[in-house]
Formats: structure tokens, sequence, C-alpha cells
């Protein structure tokens, strides 16, 4: 049996593995895990979203966002209003506190897209992009 061990999937594998370590080893210091922090920055982004969009975002199940929710309201990261418009519904915003932790949970991907730059020149860098976005393509 034959094995692409040196092969470029491999390679794209083994640099998504590394960014993962060091995203989730600086997430855990924030207190947070990457759904959170995915749902605090889709939140940053879109004030007033609503569940049902941050479910499709992230895509997970209703009850998931539900339980990633109320363990951020505990922290006082977001909280929900019910806008007179539409009493079902329940519009999700960040907290003074929210808006911190987004900050620093965008310094953590700033310092990886650093981390992945470092040793490359500007062209290269360039020329990565557009490798990375042909071979995107390919499973579009």
């Amino acid at each position: 049996m034959s094995t692409n061990r040196d092969g470029l999937a491999e390679k794209v594998y083994t640099l998504g593995i590394l960014q993962q370590k060091y995203v989730v080893a600086r997430l855990k210091a924030l207190q947070l895990n990457s759904l959170q922090a995915r749902s605090l920055s889709y939140i940053s982004i879109h004030p007033g979203t609503i569940q049902r969009e941050l479910a499709d975002y992230l895509g997970k199940k209703q009850a998931t966002v539900t339980n990633i929710l109320k363990g951020l309201e505990e922290r006082k990261m977001v909280y929900r209003e019910i806008p007179k418009s539409n009493e079902r519904q329940k519009n999700i915003f960040l907290t003074a506190e929210g808006e911190q932790l987004v900050k620093q949970v965008n310094l953590i991907f700033e310092q990886l897209d650093q981390k992945v730059r470092n040793g490359l020149t500007e062209k290269e860098q360039e020329q990565l992009e557009v490798n990375l976005s042909k071979a995107k393509q390919n499973f579009d």
C-alpha cells in the first residue's frame, strides 16, 4: 500500500493542524473555544443578529447555538434584546466586555496571519494567495 505523506495535500493538512493548535491554545488562555470565538466575531460584525443567522453561519443546530449563547451571556459577553416589532425574536449584541474580547480574538488571528507570512517575500505571499485560491476552486 502506497501513502502520499510527502504530497501537497498532506502539507496543507499539516499546516491546518498547526494553525488550529496555535489558535486553540491562545483561545484557551481567553477561556474561549473556537465556536464561542467565531460567535463573538460574527455578532461583532452583525450586531442585532438573530440566533438562526448565527446557527447558519456556524453550521450548527439552533440547540447548540442556544448553549453557546447561554455560556456567553453568563460571562456577560453578549446580551439578547426582544424588539418591539417582533416579540418572538431576540436580537443578539455584544456587551462592552464582549467587544474587548473580540479585539483580543482578532489579534490572535492577525498574529496567526503574520506567522504564516514570516519568511516569505511580498511576491511569495502574493503567489501563495493566488495558488491557494486556485486550489480552493477545485472544491467549489
